[in-house]
């Protein structure tokens, strides 16, 4: 056997070894609540905890809002709460979405670190 037969085996062995890895890694995913929980958790849990608070206060607004709207009498008060209601939707649709940003963001963070590890116990192995 030629040593570039013997590199080829070994680079391939190696290879097989990453990709069951990476199989393990990709089998632990967590599911939507223990990824939204891990947010609860990290440095940024006061700004998800506010954001979850102001979430409820918006919902609750534009839920007042849309009552408030569908019992107004004329129709300069049924405009003036549509747009309360459309502008207390789309404040919440604007802290829902950065609290899945945040979410995808420590997620990210977590499989860079899973990676870094993996790379850094193959180096070690690969030096001893």
């Amino acid at each position: 056997m030629s040593i570039d037969q013997k590199i080829k085996a070994s680079l391939q062995q190696e290879q097989q070894h990453v990709d069951q890895r990476i199989d393990t890694i990709l089998s632990k995913d967590d599911g939507l609540f223990a990824r939204l929980g891990a947010t609860y958790q990290g440095a940024m849990q006061r700004w998800m905890w506010f954001s979850t608070l102001l979430a409820v206060l918006l919902s609750a607004a534009f839920i007042y809002a849309g009552y408030r709207f569908f019992v107004a009498t004329n129709v300069s008060d049924q405009v003036f709460w549509a747009v309360w209601f459309i502008v207390g939707l789309m404040m919440q649709i604007a802290v829902k979405l950065w609290m899945f940003m945040e979410m995808n963001r420590t997620s990210i963070i977590r499989e860079i670190k899973r990676t870094e590890s993996l790379i850094m116990s193959q180096d070690k192995k690969a030096t001893n």
